[in-house]
Order: structure tokens, then sequence, then C-alpha cells
């Protein structure tokens, strides 16, 4: 049987990973529950002596939800013909501001390879569950296989092998931070730069990698991925100086923080400067505290604050738009034997107020809260975003147990509701992220702009995500693998969304539509399924956010993204144009190398609901 995975030679296509935990793991769990066990007696001997101090113990509850920085700022390289003259001074201002905020900060300087790994021990050490960890580096970065690694000050660099072994890698770092229970992870990195190192072994210098970004974290590079800055003559670097000056704005987020702050450089140097943001944060976090007549909140709860469109994180700046309309309730989507995606009404379709009623128009009137959104309601957060269909909360079995990858079938749970694009996002849609600049790859010219978007990898599909949600300030991510099928399924418990067997004319696959091309279609050419969602089978090939693992042995059962595993690679759903009808049922899966475009391969996009 033919199918796209297989007829790829590209990539690896054994369908084999690599096996469980290393027992190096299990000697390190091991140790962390002796640990835990030492630490339960303490407590327990402090409450018998209660003049003995207890700062362990009472870390462990106190510390819940507090917030930790560790600042690296490696100026004097031995190598380099000059120190860094901006990154003390930007380091020293950035904690300053972060004390400000109630961040215990532990700032070094000049740190070599062996203290540059006891101080990130340190760091990790003091993440506790529900805490946020703020991490700043300046100085040189050089990417190897997609991964930054930052360069302790000793660092003795002549191959990318030297490379992994004296550098630490940014992803690393990261992981371990969300490993830790970190609730809120966040990454300032300002590393793109000519460096001594990176000539000696390749032929010019490649700047830094995209961040893979575990659930709950918010990245800013001073340069895009690739690109790199000149060495600011001033001090602090405008970097530094606007990212302080957003920080400090009492009722930003961060993730809005960081966008201003790529605007604002962006302007200042003439788009000769123009940061970059990744984004994985599901809920709102201040760095600086709300002023005095914002809505007391907990420091890593959801916080809400009225959103102004700004310009994407990763687009160039662009003049402010006029103020938008009030938005008007999304009408709900027809009964799913209904074909058409129902549009958007006009603003005007709202009755006028009478002259009398229009001051008081103003503001809310009041009245009963606004009903939570129903299943297969409809709603665009502007007038050329993805349309977005509201997935009810519910329960399901997944998988199938046909092949060794898609069991054993189990139990999940989806709490709440989100919205899901009605479509596969489309050459359309994608071609704005491109016109931003937050989206590298092109597509090729003519062809319809209503197809999905294809020949897009895992990461240009996060670069998407992310470009979408700073510019609507809305949570866009990619679908976890649980919350895809769930969606595909439509509520239907049959192999296919639409009944038992594959037929004819219900999606795009080899065997859906005997006697024709296989070819792309439009996007929205076959009935949409239960939930109101087109193209769930077939078309593009969909990425989703988990890594890859070879069946569900420990997979989440709340819905949520597995980000263990085999995360090179990543999940693919749904199958494409080009697949068998096995491979287009809601259970089948499949995947690919994240770093790799492929032809049939597109996405979705889902974000949370209030």
């Amino acid at each position: 049987m033919r199918d796209l995975l297989f007829r790829d030679r590209r990539v690896r296509q054994d369908l084999m990973m690599r096996s469980s935990p290393s027992g190096q793991i299990r000697r390190l769990r091991g140790a962390g529950r002796a640990g835990r066990g030492v630490l339960l007696l303490a407590c327990l001997a402090a409450i018998v002596l209660p003049l003995v101090p207890l700062p362990a113990c009472a870390q462990a509850t106190i510390g819940a939800g507090r917030r930790f920085a560790l600042l690296i700022a490696n100026a004097r390289y031995p190598d380099a013909k000059a120190p860094l003259a901006a990154i003390g001074r930007d380091a020293r201002l950035l904690a300053d501001e972060l004390r400000r905020h109630e961040f215990d900060v532990d700032l070094r300087e000049n740190v070599t390879r062996e203290d540059m790994q006891s101080v990130l021990d340190g760091f990790y050490g003091k993440i506790n569950a529900g805490s946020a960890a703020f991490l700043y580096f300046g100085g040189y970065g050089i990417q190897v296989n997609r991964q930054t690694f930052l360069l302790p000050v000793n660092a003795q660099v002549w191959s990318e092998t030297e490379v992994r072994k004296d550098g630490i890698s940014l992803d690393g770092v990261l992981a371990e931070m969300n490993r830790r229970g970190a609730r809120v992870k966040i990454a300032v990195v300002d590393a793109a730069r000519e460096n001594p190192y990176e000539r000696r072994f390749r032929a010019s210098w490649a700047g830094l990698a995209p961040v893979d970004t575990p659930e709950g974290t918010l990245v800013l590079l001073a340069a895009p991925p690739g690109k790199l800055v000149r060495e600011p003559t001033a001090e602090p670097s405008l970097f530094m100086g606007e990212l302080v000056k957003e920080l400090r704005t009492p009722n930003l987020s961060a993730e809005e923080a960081f966008a201003h702050t790529r605007m604002g450089v962006s302007r200042a140097s003439n788009t000769e400067q123009v940061p970059w943001v990744s984004s994985s944060l599901i809920e709102e976090f201040h760095v600086a505290k709300p002023s005095a007549g914002a809505a007391s909140q907990p420091d890593l709860a959801p916080v809400r604050v009225p959103r102004a469109r700004t310009t994407a994180l990763n687009a160039p700046p662009a003049a402010a738009p006029p103020p938008a309309p009030a938005p008007q309730p999304a009408p709900a989507l027809p009964p799913p034997a209904a074909a058409a995606p129902v549009p958007p009404p006009p603003p005007a379709a709202a009755p006028a107020p009478a002259p009398a009623q229009a001051t008081a128009a103003i503001s809310p009137p009041a009245g009963p809260a606004k009903a939570a959104p129903q299943r297969g309601e409809t709603l665009r957060d502007c007038g050329d975003c993805p349309e977005m269909v509201v997935v009810p909360a519910g329960s399901f079995e997944m998988g199938s147990a046909s092949t060794p990858f898609d069991r054993p079938v189990h139990k999940v749970t989806i709490t709440k509701p989100f919205a899901m694009s009605a479509t596969e996002i489309t050459v359309d849609q994608w071609n704005q992220c491109v016109e931003g600049g937050a989206c590298k790859y092109r597509p090729p010219p003519g062809g319809s702009g209503a197809r999905p978007i294809t020949n897009v990898s895992w990461y240009d599909a996060k670069d998407y995500v992310g470009w979408l949600s700073g510019r609507t300030r809305q949570g866009y991510r990619l679908p976890s693998e649980a919350e895809w099928e769930y969606a595909a399924r439509g509520g239907a418990r049959t192999a296919y969304a639409w009944g038992a067997q594959v037929g004819a004319g219900k999606a795009n696959c080899r065997e859906c539509r005997p006697g024709q091309d296989e070819q792309l279609l439009d996007a929205a050419r076959f009935a949409p399924n239960g939930f109101g969602l087109f193209d769930m089978a077939g078309n593009a090939a969909e990425w989703v956010e988990d890594c890859w693992n070879d069946d569900y042995r420990n997979a989440p059962a709340d819905g949520s993204a597995w980000l263990r595993g085999g995360c090179g690679q990543r999940v693919l759903r749904g199958g494409s144009f080009d697949s068998s009808a096995s491979y287009v049922k809601p259970s089948a899966r499949f995947r690919y190398d994240a770093d790799v475009r492929y032809y049939a391969n597109g996405f979705r996009v889902v974000r949370a609901l209030p």
C-alpha cells in the first residue's frame, strides 16, 4: 500500500522510535525521591523541635508561585578582540527592573563552563510547581543542528562537536525549567552576533536557531533566527532600553511587552534590528504588577485586561489601526448537513442605537453575562483571520488498535471547549504571515489562494501561530493530538466521521475520489463533520503539537499535548490527497521530521476560549 509517509526517501521511515527513558534518567528520578524523603524528615524534625530553623521545608511551601530570575552576562571572552561593551550594563539594568517586580534575581557575569552549569543547577533547584522562571543570557551563541548553544567565556570551540561540548543548549535549559514545574518560563537571549569561533568551522555566521518552546514559555531573541545584530555602541543597548521600558508598563502582559519591544527596536533602528518573539503561553503573565486601578490577581493566574489590536509578534511595525467597531455576537453554524461555512456578520448588522442612547452605548449596558460559546458557533478575531469553530468539551475513546501506533485505546476527557479553524490554514492566510515577515516559506506564485498551505514544516507552523497570536492578542497554537482526533471524529463513533466506510465524495484522498486526479483542492469542498469542521480527512496532512511516541502508553488523558518522546519528530494527522483511505481515519497517526517540509503537509490552528 502506497502512502506519502513511505514515498518520501528524504527522512527516516522505519516508524520505530528510541526506547524508553535511559537508566541515567531513572537514577536521577530515584535521587529525587530520596531527596524528597530527606526533606520530609527535616520538616518533621522542625515540627518536633520548633527552635530549629526550617528554610528548606518552608521554601517548599512559601516558594509556590514565586518569581525567580537568572541573568548571565558574558562580556569578556579571551578569544574576542574586545569585550562586549553593552552586555554587563544591560544585565544590571534588567536585574534592577526585575527586582522591582519581586523577582528573586541572581546576576552572574563572565561565567566559565563549569560555573555556568553550577549556576544553572542552583537556578533549577529554586524552581517549584507554579513558579515563574526568567532566564537572560547576553554574550555569544552558536546554532548547531537547529539548536542554540550559549557559550561560556572559556569556551574552546573549533568544531560543531566542541560547540555541543562547551556550550549550553537553550532548548535544554527551557526543557529543564519545564520539568521542574515552572508554570511560566521566560527567556531573553542577546547572543546573535559575530563571534570569534564560528568561522573556524563554517563559511559564515548562522545566527541562532528557532526555539522549541515547551507549553507555557515566552522567548525573546535580539534578532530573528539565522540573523545577526551589530554590536551596540550605546549603553544600555537599544534592545535592552526598549525591553525595560515595556516591562515596567503596569498593565502590559509579558507577551505584549515583548511585542512592543520588537516594534520599538524595529522602528528605532529603521528595521535594521528586528527582535524575534515565540510564545506558547496559555495564560497571561505580567512582569509589572497591575496598576492600582486594575483588579488584584494572583501573579500567575490568568489576568483579563482590555486587548488592543497590535502589530503581530514577528511582523514589521505598522501604523496603528483605527478603533474597531464593537464586536457582535457570532452566528451559529447551520446543522452539520450544511456544507458551506457561515461568514461573520458585518458590523452594520447590529441595530443602530437611537440618538438618545448613543452616549450610553460607549460602555456595555448592565445585564446578564454573555452565554458561554456553544458547539458550532463561529468567530473571527479579525476580518481576514481564520474562521474558528467552537468544539464542545467531552470525552471519547482515543485510538482504534488497528495498528501498533494507535493503541491502546484509552479514554480522553476534554474538560473545556476550544475553538479550531474551520479549515486548514490556506495559502492566502499564510501569505499574510509571509508579508508580515514572520513566516519564511514562500509558496510558488499562481494557484488558488483558497487551497491549504502545504510544504511547511512543524517549525513553519509554529511561526504562523506565534504571528497570529501576536496579531490578535489571543492564544493561538497547534492542536494537541488528542484535541485533533476528538475534533475529527465530530461526535461520531464510526471508523470515519461520516460512517463505517470511506465511500466516495466524502473527502480528498486517493480512494475517496475514484477516477479523479490526486491533487490538492480548495478548502471546504466537502461537507463538514458533526462539529462543523471541514477537511479533517484528507486534502492536507496536519501538524499537531505532540512529540512522536510509538504508542499511547502513558499518554496524557486530559487532552493536553504529549511533549515527551521523540521531539525531533512531530505527529501528523488526517492524511492527505495522496494518502490511502486507512490514513484519513480520525484515529490514524504518522510522523515526520519537525524541520522538514513536505508537499502534502499543512496544519490548522486552535485557540483557547474564555
